[in-house]
């Protein structure tokens, strides 16, 4: 294909529309003579010519009409509704689940927990501790009712509450001093079980749950909602 040597005629072939009457009747008469000028003419400005597809392009864009929000709302409200419906349905059967596993009842947040053993002064004046643990100072972030159990080899002993009493209920407002009965062995640890007010803390219950966690082996920080009477998860602090 021959090139015209000339180029200014490619770009006036471009803004034919802008040129004044003089510039165009001069690149009219290099057109009769130019057929690569006439070539390019009619691919840019000609019938379906580049010029003439913008054009049309540019017509179709200038007739669509602008969608207003609400209306693609309706559009897809058909579509969206059914997954909302599901979410829903997922989230609210997740919390009834996580309420079923704590008991709806949140775990006791101990603040304060300390020992005291007593101490006897000897001839000269040497304090002697006691091996065996006098009392429990607790504090804690609400209202708790407060077990304290001696466990030795396979054998478990309630020492809080004694006898057929109801539970010591420990709270907030200030630490509360346990005291403690004589233990039976050296060897034995203490397990404070710390159960949440706002939950049922039948002694007997508790009682034969914590027997059953220790006499089957199980770690008793197990949360799993059947190891404790209500699906209550219990606070528990072993000492030593």
């Amino acid at each position: 294909m021959s090139r015209c040597i000339d180029m200014q005629a490619g770009q006036k072939v471009l803004s034919y529309d802008l040129l004044d009457p003089l510039e165009k009747h001069e690149l009219d008469q290099h057109l009769e003579k130019c057929a690569a000028c006439r070539d390019f003419l009619q691919q840019t400005r000609g019938k379906e010519g580049a010029f003439d597809d913008i054009a049309a392009r540019v017509w179709r864009l200038s007739q669509r009409q602008r969608i207003e929000p609400h209306v693609w709302v309706t559009q897809h409200l058909r579509v969206l509704a059914p997954l909302a419906l599901v979410l829903a349905l997922v989230l609210g059967v997740g919390s009834v689940w996580l309420a079923r596993r704590s008991g709806g009842v949140e775990t006791v947040k101990v603040l304060r927990f300390a020992v005291l053993r007593g101490a006897t002064l000897d001839s000269l004046a040497t304090p002697r501790v006691d091996v065996a643990p006098e009392a429990i100072v607790l504090r804690t972030d609400r209202d708790a009712y407060a077990f304290v159990y001696e466990t030795r080899a396979d054998t478990l002993r309630r020492l809080l509450p004694q006898g057929s009493l109801a539970a010591t209920l420990v709270g907030p407002a200030e630490s509360r001093e346990l005291h403690l009965p004589p233990i039976q062995s050296r060897e034995s640890r203490l397990l404070l079980v710390l159960v949440p007010g706002a939950a049922d803390a039948t002694v007997q219950a508790w009682d034969d749950a914590v027997f059953q966690q220790l006499r089957a082996g199980r770690n008793p920080h197990d949360d799993t909602p059947t190891a404790w009477p209500g699906g209550v998860r219990p606070t528990l602090r072993w000492y030593p």
